[in-house]
């Protein structure tokens, strides 16, 4: 055992006499070592590069930062994820007054599902309002956005009200929540009436 030891401290103490006299040997080898290096750190990226190949191109959807509840805040921030693993109803903005329908875990792509209030007569209307039909034969001039009033039997239903779609003859209006059942009485039994603020 101690012959064995002694024979590796010889072969050291030569290979170092060797290199200190010979420069050019111990530069071959950290020139060596440093291309394996290099070659082995490209393998891997072009290994990398590879797996994100198979799972195709990324898009870019709303995720949720935190657990979000209903009718809470949509803390979201966008992210790109491969196509792959992105649902099909993905979302990438919310739409105006949308609110959550259900729980949503941090983290979790923000799907249609989500959301309430996104689609229909009232993706335009703001929070706080309900949206009612109205076919009034005396308003073919109403444009959406446009702020009226409503009126039924000489009197004023809703006074804060506009327009937000047109479908045909019915002209869609968002009105204060506390406004909606009258309006949608007086709009079901035809005796609605738009009223154009200047």
């Amino acid at each position: 055992m101690l012959f064995d030891i002694h024979a590796l401290l010889r072969a050291a103490t030569r290979v170092r006499i060797v290199l200190a006299r010979h420069r050019s040997i111990y530069w071959l080898g950290v020139t060596v070592l440093a291309t394996a290096a290099g070659l082995m750190v490209k393998g891997e990226l072009d290994a990398l590069d590879a797996e994100r190949a198979a799972w195709g191109r990324t898009r870019q959807v709303l995720v949720a930062t935190a657990d979000l509840v209903p009718d809470g805040a949509i803390d979201v921030r966008s992210a790109d994820l491969p196509e792959a693993a992105v649902p099909t109803a993905a979302l990438t903005s919310v739409p105006p007054g949308a609110r959550l329908h259900q729980r949503v875990a941090a983290g979790e792509v923000l799907v249609a599902a989500d959301l309430v209030g996104a689609g229909g007569p009232a993706r335009h209307a703001e929070a706080g309002t309900v949206v009612v039909g109205v076919v009034d034969p005396l308003a073919p001039g109403a444009q959406v956005g446009q702020r009226v009033l409503l009126a039924t039997d000489g009197i004023v239903v809703a006074s804060r009200a506009t327009v937000v779609d047109i479908v045909g003859d019915v002209i869609y209006v968002a009105v204060p929540e506390r406004d909606g059942a009258t309006v949608a009485a007086a709009a079901g039994s035809g005796a609605a009436s738009l009223l154009f603020v200047p």
